[in-house]
C-alpha cells in the first residue's frame, strides 16, 4: 500500500451558546490544519477511490467534530467535512475519485469551483 498523507487547511465555523445568556449565540470561526492520509495505488480504481473516499469523509467528519459549550453534546460541523473534502479530491487530482465524488456528493460542481 502506498499510503501518502496531504495537508489540508480549512475553518469551521462552531455554533455556541453563551452560558447565562438567554438563546444568545455566538459563532467561533476556528481554523484547522490537517494532515489526510489516503492509499495513492487504491486510486486506479473505482472500488479503490470509493474507499478512499469513504476514508476522507471519516477523516473530515473527525477534524470537524466539536462539542457545544452548553449542552456538551458532540456535533459536525457539515460545511467544514464538505470543505475539507472538496480541497482533498482537488489536491489529490486522481480521475477517478474525482468522479465518485461528482457523482456521490449533490453540487460538487458548485463546491470544486468556489474553492479554485
Amino acid at each position: 500500500m502506498t499510503s501518502r498523507i496531504l495537508s489540508l487547511a480549512a475553518s469551521a465555523t462552531l455554533a455556541g451558546a453563551a452560558l447565562f445568556a438567554a438563546p444568545a449565540f455566538a459563532e467561533v470561526q476556528r481554523d484547522l490544519q490537517l494532515d489526510v492520509q489516503y492509499d495513492a495505488a487504491a486510486l486506479d480504481t473505482a472500488s479503490g477511490a470509493e474507499k478512499v473516499l469513504n476514508s476522507l469523509q471519516e477523516q473530515a467528519i473527525d477534524a470537524c467534530r466539536y462539542t457545544r459549550p452548553v449542552a456538551g453534546a458532540p456535533r459536525v460541523d457539515d460545511v467544514c467535512v464538505s470543505e475539507i473534502i472538496a480541497k482533498a479530491v482537488m489536491q489529490i487530482n486522481a480521475p477517478e475519485l474525482t468522479r465518485i465524488y461528482a457523482a456521490n456528493t449533490p453540487q460538487s460542481t458548485r463546491i470544486l469551483a468556489a474553492l479554485k
